[in-house]
């Protein structure tokens, strides 16, 4: 996210979470690679649309993922697994 790229994936697990469909790339049907061959094609193919995904992407990691917002979420996973043992 951080880098500013697209990305595609299927539409599985926490992914959907990430992906903004149109806005910060393509989820594809799960176990569908036909659909997520196409997704790929469209984003090399439409350049204007794949260079506004990455500026989204870019955007929302920063808004909603900040290096040290995240630092803090992991601190606080470690030290609850640490605490329930």
């Amino acid at each position: 996210m951080a880098c500013g790229l697209p990305m595609v994936s299927f539409k599985v697990g926490g992914v959907p979470d990430l992906v903004r469909p149109g806005v910060t790339g393509y989820l594809a049907a799960p176990e569908d690679p036909q659909n997520f061959a196409q997704g790929i094609v469209q984003l090399l193919e439409n350049r204007e649309p794949h260079r506004k995904m990455a500026e989204h992407y870019r955007a929302i990691a920063l808004a909603e993922y900040p290096l040290k917002l995240q630092a803090r979420r992991y601190i606080e996973i470690y030290c609850d697994r640490r605490g329930a043992k």
